[in-house]
């Protein structure tokens, strides 16, 4: 059954922007929604710079570790990386980093976190799954990205 909803605010997207906008109206006082498709913390958290710096991280030991004769360390140089510890090494980080994000959010008085893909209905109105979500004060697009693979140039 379709229910309609008022909010002060609507955001869309739970990123790096949409996440601290958020919990800032709230604790204005303004009753807010912060609608995510997927899941919370955005392209950062998720899928850029969290679990490429995670991996990267490993790889710089690696490297250390087999330079370590250079650095007055005696025995075995010889590395070897197993890539299941390190992907599920960063699995780890990542879910850490967004089940946090996402407990605060829900903890906050005055926010609601609902999950779906919001589509504009009007101005200042969004359907979510069968809710319409309409804000009296402020609709937020916070939407962030998606990888895609370059053309190649064409030269002459």
């Amino acid at each position: 059954m379709a229910a309609e909803k008022q909010y002060d605010a609507i955001i869309i997207g739970a990123g790096q922007a949409g996440v601290p906008l958020s919990r800032a109206l709230a604790g204005a006082g303004w009753k807010t929604a912060l609608v995510e498709r997927e899941h919370v913390g955005g392209t950062c958290i998720n899928e850029g710079c969290t679990p490429t710096k995670t991996m990267v991280a490993s790889a710089r030991v690696a490297y250390l570790a087999g330079r370590g004769n250079e650095y007055g360390l005696r025995g075995s140089t010889t590395v070897s990386v197993d890539m299941k510890v390190v992907r599920q090494r960063k699995r780890d980080i990542v879910d850490s980093f967004r089940n946090g994000s996402q407990k605060r959010l829900e903890a906050t008085e005055n926010l609601s976190l609902i999950f779906g893909e919001a589509s504009f209905t009007g101005a200042k109105s969004v359907r979510v799954g069968d809710d319409t979500l309409t804000a009296s004060r402020a609709v937020v697009i916070n939407t962030g990205t998606r990888a895609t693979r370059p053309k190649p140039a064409r030269l002459g």
